[in-house]
């Protein structure tokens, strides 16, 4: 049992976060028993850390492990990029030295940076995918990670056949669906033109019929909408989706960015989630995201990184690239700041279990020294939407297990 004194910022929605100043966190078993106020006659011997402030630890809805070393490799548009910078470094991880390297890089970037939760695509290699999850689960990280699916339009060193992409796959998803509370599978078709109508199909039969998730790119680019055209011929870029099964509410559909208003009914008819990827939408110019659209839509939306195109795996700078990234609509701290805990949480049907300091929750948390030592005061939720990225992550604690001091 851990009993901490300190400082607590704690979404309740998007509308609001708690703080709540000298209170004492206590869990036991890595989940929350209590939260509450600071009493001199109860606890005696709690940690004191009354110089941090504690927050649910950060989720990020979409990364790439794979693209971790190529961030700020910059071409101005996402085809070019993908073809002379991602590509070339995503071959390099068949290289399984070069693959558990960066992974070990990665996992421990993201610890460093406040993230608790993320959703992973690795390059298209099982040995890759193997490496990832066997560190993630030596150091008791929280996790969806799938084998990037590539079975045409692709390099011939990262193209996959439709059968192994796939049987690859099943076998990844035996393995660690239901292995470990912290981790699983998501089956991750990359993004349409990569991906055969065989290919897609046989995945969305599969996770509909288990309940598996699903991780692909959406309308993130105006040459990418075209290529779609041309390949498939359907009305729209959702409408590939839908026809193969991909759309639901085990699928996270990246950036969202050119969507007509029946692309976005489909979306939120069949309850698919968004991943909100502002800092590589700006880095590539892809456009900017339709918030207000996808907000009055029901949908649900979070926070992801998108590193390499985004620059960063710090949450806090994402964050405050949700409000850059809107021209007219301002996004409140307690939104951005939602998106990126309890939101993304309940983006993943994860809300019962992180996201938030609640009892009965996973002790799934970060404690953050601000770099200026400003007060802990109303203020300091807006500081660390806006400037969190200077905070210093002092401990990292996922299932309340302390994975960086």
């Amino acid at each position: 049992m851990r009993s901490l004194r300190t400082n607590l910022l704690n979404p309740i929605s998007s509308q609001k976060t708690d703080l709540l100043p000298d209170h004492v966190i206590t869990w036991d078993n890595g989940i929350i028993t209590s939260v509450e106020p600071y009493n001199p006659a109860l606890h005696r011997d709690c940690e004191d850390h009354r110089n941090a402030i504690c927050s649910p630890g950060f989720i990020d809805i979409h990364v790439h492990l794979s693209q971790f070393r190529i961030r700020g490799n910059y071409r101005p548009a996402l085809l070019p990029w993908l073809q002379e910078v991602v590509f070339p470094e995503e071959a390099r991880s068949s290289d399984f030295s070069y693959a558990r390297q960066l992974a070990q890089d990665f996992f421990s970037a993201l610890l460093k940076a406040g993230t608790t939760t993320a959703v992973i695509y690795t390059a298209p290699f099982r040995k890759a995918t193997e490496i990832a999850f066997e560190i993630a689960h030596r150091l008791g990280f929280r996790a969806l990670i799938g084998m990037t699916l590539m079975d045409r339009n692709s390099p011939s060193d990262l193209l996959q056949s439709t059968a192994g992409a796939y049987e690859t796959s099943l076998d990844l998803f035996d393995t660690w669906h239901g292995k470990s509370p912290l981790l699983d599978y998501i089956f991750t078709p990359r993004f349409a033109p990569t991906c055969s109508p065989e290919l897609m199909r046989l995945i969305g039969d599969f996770a509909s019929s288990r309940s598996a998730w699903i991780q692909t790119h959406l309308a993130e680019n105006p040459d990418e909408l075209r290529w779609v055209r041309e390949i498939f011929g359907l009305e729209s870029y959702t409408a590939v989706y839908e026809k193969f099964g991909l759309l639901g509410p085990h699928s996270i559909l990246a950036h969202a960015i050119h969507l007509s208003d029946d692309e976005i009914r489909l979306m939120a008819d069949s309850d698919s989630r968004i991943a909100h990827c502002p800092d590589s939408n700006f880095y590539l110019k892809s456009g900017e995201f339709p918030l207000s659209r996808l907000k009055a839509a029901g949908l649900k939306i979070a926070l992801g990184s998108d590193v390499g195109a985004g620059s960063s795996l710090s949450m806090p700078h994402h964050a405050q690239m949700m409000n850059y990234r809107q021209s007219l609509e301002p996004v409140l701290p307690e939104e951005a700041f939602y998106n990126m805990t309890l939101g993304a949480a309940r983006a993943l049907d994860l809300g019962s279990v992180t996201g938030s300091l609640q009892p009965g929750k996973s002790a799934d948390l970060i404690l953050l020294k601000s770099p200026d030592h400003s007060p802990i005061d109303e203020h300091s939720l807006s500081r660390l939407v806006f400037y969190g990225s200077e905070y210093t992550v002092s401990e990292t604690v996922i299932a309340g297990k302390s994975v960086k001091n």
